[in-house]
């Protein structure tokens, strides 16, 4: 096929998407509460990633920007004619850059840290717990994955693991709280809870569950802001695995 016949193709069908994208904008920015999230994507090998600014209702990017410091991301702002007065939250995981520009941009925002990266922390510190264990290389999956997902043979074994490794159910059970925290709808409930669980994992036996418990301490208030604003990042993510498709399929070119 002719580069020119696909080029043509293109523009037709992207004409049509952007109109589509701007009237979806504007209905989601006519509305009283404006909500934005930021997440980034890796642009390349090395650790090089491009930060992602989309409206959290729609997931529609309102812009990208290269790096992910804070000034790249101030640019990122002001790129695009933000108004300071009409974004009322913005979801985001716990980069400290990102943080310092909404700090410096939006001053009035409400910051939302992304459930998915809280829990993301957790399940990170409990693998590294089961990576103590050699014999446990294949039990990843069962131990990672919630546990009403699990088939009823998986949940056997999974049983027969914990009861053989008392240390390791206490890990466990620190992955099952969290989640649990996250089905609670009332925030003075929550915020007991997140506070129980920090005390948890600090008197548990493994420095992992240490340093995320600091890490939950430091973050604690807009951790629990989701329970006032439940926004999250996963249309971002769906997002930012769009954006990765397509530049694998263009590699190349």
């Amino acid at each position: 096929m002719p580069y020119s016949t696909l080029e043509r193709i293109y523009y037709s069908v992207a004409q049509e998407k952007a109109t589509l994208h701007q009237k979806q904008m504007h209905e989601a920015f006519d509305q009283d509460e404006r909500a934005l999230s930021l997440d980034e994507v890796s642009g390349r090998k090395g650790h090089r990633y491009e930060t992602v600014l989309t409206e959290a209702k729609l997931g529609c990017v309102i812009g990208m920007h290269k790096d992910r410091d804070c000034d790249s991301t101030i640019q990122l702002f002001n790129q695009n004619v933000l108004s300071s007065q009409t974004v009322q939250t913005i979801v985001l995981d716990m980069w400290e850059p990102y943080h310092k520009a909404i700090q410096s941009v939006f001053p009035l925002a409400t910051i939302v840290i992304d459930k998915y990266h809280v829990v993301q922390k957790v399940t990170q510190a409990l693998d590294k717990v089961r990576k103590g264990f050699s014999k446990l290389k294949k039990a990843r999956f069962l131990l990672l994955k919630g546990y009403e997902s699990l088939h009823d043979y998986q949940k056997a074994r999974l049983e027969e693991i914990l009861e053989e490794y008392p240390k390791l159910a206490c890990s466990y059970d620190l992955k099952e709280l969290l989640r649990d925290f996250y089905k609670l709808t009332d925030y003075d409930d929550a915020h007991d809870l997140f506070e129980e669980w920090i005390q948890l994992a600090r008197n548990s036996p493994y420095p992992s569950f240490h340093k995320v418990a600091n890490t939950f301490e430091k973050w604690e208030a807009p951790v629990l802001l989701y329970f006032l604003s439940p926004y999250t990042n996963a249309r971002t993510e769906g997002t930012n695995h769009k954006i990765k498709n397509i530049k694998r399929r263009a590699y190349g070119y």
